[in-house]
């Protein structure tokens, strides 16, 4: 991951692809990325990388294969 990043980036791949859901309660982005497929937290303001979103999130569900 490359800290300079563009914010509407995938943090992995720097594909544009990428889905997010504000979710308020906790004042966060979940965000997925199409082209990788990658999950990841960020902070919507800053875009600040908070951390992985594991597979079977309640947020993010992983799409049946």
């Amino acid at each position: 991951m490359s800290p300079d990043a563009g914010h509407l980036r995938c943090p992995f791949c720097d594909a544009y692809t990428v889905a997010r859901l504000y979710l308020a309660s906790v004042r966060l982005d979940s965000c997925e990325c199409h082209s990788c497929g990658a999950r990841w937290d960020e902070e919507p303001r800053s875009g600040a990388y908070r951390g992985r979103s594991s597979p079977e999130s309640v947020i993010t569900p992983r799409e049946p294969g």
